[in-house]
Parts: structure tokens; C-alpha cells; sequence
């Protein structure tokens, strides 16, 4: 199962799907984590994956991040956890010249190349606000760890993999219970 919001992204993915022939195995949807998860069973879903979204979920993102970790499966004596990976830009937080570098392709170069590829430049405009809006590396792990969700859990971060002279991160975590 895919989502997007964006019905551009989601005709591009069921043109890869469709050329793939993976039709028969992979449906794509448009909506949000806000509200998918309503509509599936809880304990559920061995991965789940999030690339470049989790600045466009609306606040309290904790709303969505609960939904997440509510389908999936958690670690009992017969299965293995699950796991959820979260790739993400942020502010480069290192000084010097390559992290001003990494701030100035932060700022102009990503929206403008998101917003070619994608056909829709308006979708991309707000990316450099929403970059600088969203927390620390740090403080978003202080916020993924830090989840009081209604079936009792949160996530544990294993990793935060920092990419292009920290300007993206791939935060690897599994859903715990409390």
C-alpha cells in the first residue's frame, strides 16, 4: 500500500507500478498518515516508510506517528518487530563552508529540481519554510521517543544516518510498547 497526498506523485508511481507489472501487488491511493490508518487493522504491516512527508503532516504530528506505530507489528516471543524508516531534510546543523553549501542547495536547489520533476513548481514553493520549520535531528528523535500514543507506545531510534553534509536524514527506528 502507497500514499500521497499529491495526485501528481501518485500518477508518476502507478506509471513506475503499471511499467513494473507489480499492479497486482502494489495499490496507491491518494490521503494522508493522518488518516490511513483507520481503515487498516492494527498490528499489521512488517515496514513502513515515509520519504520527505513528515514536514507536510499537518499538526500534532504525533497524531500521525501514533497511526504509524498503531499497524505495526510489535515484537512479541514469536515475531520480530517491525520497522519504520523516516527520510527527511533539515537545516544542516555543522558550520563552516560545506554546511553553508548544504544550506544554499537546501534552499534553492531542492525545490527547484522537486518542483521539474514532479511538473508542478507550486507543489515545491513552500519546501525551504517547511524545512526550517521542522525540528532538529535531535529533536525530532526527542519527539519520536518521547510518544505517548493511545495503544501505549512510541518508537526507539536505532539510528539517524546523516546524508548530504546533514541536510537529510534517514531516522531507522521500531515501534515499542510501553
Amino acid at each position: 500500500i502507497g500514499m500521497d497526498p499529491s495526485v501528481n506523485m501518485l500518477t508518476i508511481g502507478r506509471e513506475k507500478v503499471t511499467k513494473k507489472e507489480y499492479d497486482d501487488r502494489i495499490t496507491l491511493n491518494v490521503g494522508g498518515v493522518e488518516t490511513f490508518s483507520k481503515d487498516l487493522k492494527a498490528n499489521t504491516f512488517d515496514a513502513a516508510t515515509m520519504a520527505f512527508g513528515i514536514r507536510n503532516v499537518p499538526p500534532p504530528r504525533e497524531d500521525a506517528l501514533c497511526n504509524i506505530h498503531r499497524v505495526l507489528k510489535k515484537k512479541t516471543k514469536k515475531q520480530q518487530s517491525s520497522m519504520f524508516c523516516i527520510l527527511e531534510f533539515s537545516e544542516p546543523e555543522m558550520t563552516g563552508v560545506i554546511s553553508y553549501l548544504a544550506k544554499l542547495f537546501i534552499q534553492y536547489v531542492v525545490p527547484v529540481v522537486g518542483g521539474i520533476l514532479s511538473g508542478n513548481l507550486q507543489e515545491y514553493i513552500h519546501l525551504q519554510n517547511s524545512i526550517a520549520d521542522f525540528p532538529t535531528p535531535n529533536n525530532f528523535v526527542d519527539i519520536l521517543q518521547g510518544l505517548n500514543c493511545k495503544n501505549g507506545g512510541s518508537f526507539r531510534v536505532d539510528d539517524v544516518i546523516q546524508m548530504n553534509f546533514g541536510s537529510v536524514q534517514l531516522y531507522i527506528m521500531t515501534p515499542s510498547s510501553s
